[in-house]
């Protein structure tokens, strides 16, 4: 008889029981139980489970939730044992002190407290470059703040570099770090569910989430990175909150287009890469961190790159008609391996959006191309905030408050709009801030003000299309409106009778 807390499992019998009480496990959820207790505390990945309680049949790996959800809700408390491990697979732990059981003895190869494995933090096969101070100054941050979000524009790469800051600060101190991606997240009420999943919590009862999030976290020096929050912004912050209240130890590094507006919030601006100058030389081009960021991305390619002086001019150009993102850069250095340097410069002149589509397969989708990159920015804008995007990408260079409510306060959109949209877009990262002594620069990246003069002119094109369908609506509805007066006309004059000539010759009767 296996002993699972307070339940006991035979095997033999393929029954369990609580307090003399016969537990009704289904089938498939007895074979899941039964394979995690033969691997005595060992990992077991979900392929290993499907092929025990599946054999033979291809399956979806949602079933394995389906049976492990019924199977902790039939163990009750003993369903604490089940453990997931992200991204590997699942496996027993003892619950509080107690060990897990076999045959009346302990099992010496389980630890006697249970211990949480954290979704590790993803690899980043390419250096982390231009970013060496940033590094330095998210840790000082951490240190004096319990949140800190890195700001900034779609394709900056704060993602990267929040993952070796995190990476760095785990190798010079004792602290644990749990990646949290919130990309993979459609609707706002599955953060909480993935946040679980990240911290190697899956409970039968979706009640208990935050209570187990929250003890998870009590007391453990803990660092989230907290990674793609633009789009659940409330609910991340939420979460936020009620873990740093939980653990005065933890930290959080959270990376978004726009503030998370949580207490005690500190912002690091994340600024695309430095790009060469118009008059730099050659030696200044090559130490340029975009340039270097571009033949990084280009590995083994790069050794012939470098020799000719026409080269290294052509990377700058590139690199300044991407505005020095690392994400274009790489879309930019996988398409050069394929078609050449000089052919990749006049494809990027001409239309970069059409040109840079190369992304990782496994990135998502606003991460494999420049345009989606853009699109995702543009879907959480709101009317106004788009209405004045529009009309700003008509300002080429730096400009004003004063020039854009001169510019884009037209029709019914007022000066006080055109501020607040301004605010809005500044805060989600697509209208640049740079203070002045006097009045304070705004300004687009390139990208981005040539991505809202298409978006203007597909918007200007669509109204001309659906104008002109109307206008053809109503001259074919006039059209057929005469023809039918026409006809009504005809057969007026065939049917309507000549009273005289059909008055009775014979006279009334």
């Amino acid at each position: 008889m296996e002993k699972i807390g307070r339940t006991s499992v035979s095997l033999e019998t393929r029954e369990a029981f609580q307090n003399n009480r016969r537990l009704q496990i289904g089938a498939r959820a007895f074979d899941i139980l039964e394979v995690l207790i033969q691997a005595r505390g060992k990992i077991v990945t979900k392929h290993e489970i499907m092929s025990h309680a599946w054999p033979n049949l291809i399956v979806e790996e949602s079933n394995i939730h389906v049976h492990l959800s019924a199977l902790r809700k039939q163990l009750g408390d003993d369903g604490r044992a089940i453990q997931t491990v992200p991204r590997r697979g699942y496996r027993l732990v003892p619950l509080d002190d107690e060990a897990i059981v076999h045959r009346g003895k302990k099992s010496a190869m389980l630890p006697t407290s249970p211990s949480i494995e954290f979704e590790p933090l993803p690899v980043c096969y390419t250096p982390l470059i231009g970013r060496e101070n940033e590094i330095g100054e998210i840790a000082h941050a951490l240190q004096d703040t319990p949140v800190v979000t890195l700001l900034g524009p779609g394709g900056a790469g704060k993602t990267h570099l929040a993952i070796e800051a995190a990476r760095s600060m785990r190798a010079n101190g004792r602290v644990d770090v749990c990646f949290l991606s919130l990309a993979p997240v459609l609707r706002r009420e599955q953060v909480l569910n993935a946040a679980a999943e990240a911290f190697g919590i899956e409970p039968f009862d979706e009640q208990l989430l935050l209570p187990k999030l929250l003890d998870a976290v009590a007391d453990r020096r803990i660092l989230l990175v907290l990674d793609n929050c633009e789009h659940v912004l409330e609910e991340a912050a939420r979460l936020t909150e009620r873990l740093v209240q939980a653990s005065a130890n933890l930290r959080v590094l959270s990376t978004s287009r726009e503030a998370l507006r949580s207490r005690n919030e500190t912002l690091l601006w994340v600024a695309p890469l430095l790009v060469p100058g118009l008059d730099a030389t050659h030696e200044e081009i090559l130490a340029c961190p975009s340039v270097e960021a571009f033949l990084a991305f280009a590995g083994s390619w790069t050794s012939d790159l470098t020799n000719e002086p026409e080269n290294v001019d052509t990377i700058a150009s590139v690199c300044r008609r991407l505005d020095g993102l690392p994400l274009a850069l790489e879309l930019a250095a996988a398409r050069a391996r394929v078609f050449g340097l000089r052919q990749l410069a006049c494809e990027v002149a001409d239309d970069p959006f059409r040109t840079l589509t190369g992304g990782r397969r496994t990135a998502p989708a606003r991460q494999r191309t420049l345009l989606g990159m853009l699109d995702w920015s543009y879907q959480l804008l709101g009317e106004l905030e788009r209405d004045v995007l529009h009309r700003l990408a008509a300002i080429s260079g730096h400009f004003h408050l004063g020039d854009a409510q001169t510019v884009a306060a037209v029709d019914r959109v007022s000066k006080a709009d055109v501020t607040e949209a301004i605010a809005g877009l500044v805060s989600k990262c697509l209208v640049i801030r740079t203070p002045g002594r006097e009045k304070d620069d705004y300004s687009l990246l390139g990208t981005t003000r040539e991505y809202a003069l298409r978006r203007l002119d597909r918007l200007v094109k669509n109204a001309e299309s659906s104008l002109e369908r109307i206008r053809h609506r109503d001259r074919s509805a006039e059209g057929r409106s005469t023809a039918r007066a026409s006809r009504s006309g005809s057969r007026a004059d065939r049917v309507v009778p000549d009273l005289k000539s059909t008055q009775n010759p014979h006279g009334a009767w």
